[in-house]
């Protein structure tokens, strides 16, 4: 259980872990909600934040722009903004 707590503990898990919530949504919502699905495209642009994140945790380690909790609520937020414009 202390190893566990440790891993979650990790912005690498955090973020992988956000990223993959994100992405079950959308297909879940694309697939039973929605009246069309969601395109390709749009359902990139979470993986794209989690990617971004990685290339700003390398060059700014110890920075506050490299908070994993920010990148999480990012990659929450453009999950929410997609379903939500592709509803309409």
């Amino acid at each position: 259980m202390k190893k566990l707590k440790e891993l979650l503990k990790s912005p690498h898990i955090q973020i992988a872990l956000a990223t993959g919530v994100s992405i079950i949504v959308m297909a879940y919502f694309s697939k039973r909600v929605l009246a069309e699905p969601i395109g390709y495209l749009p359902m990139a642009i979470p993986p794209f934040i989690a990617l971004i994140y990685e290339n700003v945790l390398n060059k700014h380690k110890k920075k506050k722009v490299a908070t994993a909790w920010y990148w999480v609520i990012a990659i929450l937020v453009a999950t929410a903004l997609i379903i939500t414009l592709h509803s309409f």
